[in-house]
């Protein structure tokens, strides 16, 4: 990761305080009915998007939260930002992360951890048909109303997913040390000094580098797939410090 090319992402009033290689990440309260980030990134969010990151790749940050219970999501890692501006799905997802999803989303994407909370996540994109990627973003939300076909949709995205996931059970509020190795064949994370997670085959195409906190959630079991913003009567925020970078 190139720390040069890191660029703010901002929507409804989130902010990204800088000083040298310290960030925070603020976004403000808000209600349910908006979408509000603060997000740090490498790539550009017009498509095509382009990602500069490969393996190896070794990251270390210095990061806590403001709420040990966040409203929305947060993280920071590499992935492969595989939705359109509409919620549409580009690409099989790809990452290797730390990713928080609060208690108001269900992202069951491992058998045996919730869906939501704070984990280590590394997801590997198959090899799924660009006509079936194109069609499953084109037809989402219309198969939502229909639940065979949208249970058949989620199925077929969940077979061209590698997932590996660990649940993390920290106090987010204080500091801890997160680090990422990402290799060819394996990628590690760990928190202070701990692996947590050990992912063989994980991606091995470009992916790009966000830490960010917003007020999203989703839902993606049982053939429903929702998404929606959580209301936040706080600022909430993700303060960081990139301690070393290789790669």
């Amino acid at each position: 990761m190139q720390t040069a090319a890191l660029r703010n992402h901002l929507v409804n009033g989130g902010r990204v305080e800088c000083d040298d290689f310290h960030y925070r990440l603020v976004i403000p309260s808000i209600g349910a009915d908006a979408y509000t980030d603060a997000q740090l990134d490498d790539y550009d969010h017009s498509l095509p998007r382009r990602f500069i990151n490969r393996p190896p790749q070794h990251l270390r940050i210095h990061a806590r939260f403001s709420h040990a219970q966040m409203k929305g999501t947060a993280g920071f890692g590499f992935w492969n930002h595989p939705f359109s501006r509409d919620g549409d799905v580009l690409a099989p997802p790809s990452n290797v992360w730390f990713f928080y999803s609060s208690p108001e989303s269900d992202l069951r994407l491992a058998r045996n951890t919730p869906g939501h909370g704070f984990k280590a996540t590394v997801l590997t994109g198959g090899t799924m048909p660009s006509f079936f990627v194109r069609m499953a973003g084109l037809s989402l939300r219309a198969a939502r109303r229909f639940t065979p076909l949208m249970y058949l949709l989620m199925s077929a995205g969940k077979a061209a997913v590698q997932t590996h996931e660990a649940q993390l059970r920290l106090d987010m509020t204080q500091w801890h040390d997160y680090e990422i190795e990402w290799l060819d064949q394996n990628a590690v994370l760990g928190v202070d000094g701990t692996q947590v997670l050990s992912a063989p085959r994980p991606p091995r195409i470009e992916l790009g580098f966000a830490a960010w906190v917003d007020n999203y959630l989703a839902v993606a079991h049982g053939g429903d797939y929702q998404f929606a913003y959580v209301a936040s009567s706080q600022d909430q925020w993700l303060e960081m410090e990139i301690m070393n970078v290789d790669g």
